[in-house]
């Protein structure tokens, strides 16, 4: 069975989480010191049935870093853009209560 993905489903829900997110923290949220972060290959991560054996680190510095230079045009969108929102909203959804 194949997934299917609704772009407008997609970018609808997250306009309202992040319309949500700044009406209650405004424009900046200060996280905690953490900045390193377990990834697991997208070979392992998407197997449910093995235990994950091989991780790297990723780094929310590095992430924003490069989603500030997406954002200000100076380097073209490419879909591993996606993995590094992913990283910063999980982290924003981890540590942010509203």
């Amino acid at each position: 069975m194949k997934l299917r993905v609704d772009i407008n489903e997609i970018e609808t829900a997250l306009m309202k989480v992040l319309e949500e997110l700044r009406s209650q923290k405004g424009d900046l949220i200060d996280r905690d010191p953490a900045d390193y972060y377990w990834s697991i290959g997208k070979d392992e991560r998407y197997n449910p049935y093995a235990i994950p054996e091989h991780f790297t680190l990723g780094q929310l510095t590095d992430d924003l870093q490069e989603l500030k230079k997406l954002a200000q045009g100076d380097v073209a969108p490419v879909a591993l853009d996606l993995v590094k929102v992913r990283a910063v909203l999980a982290a924003i959804g981890h540590k942010t209560v509203w």
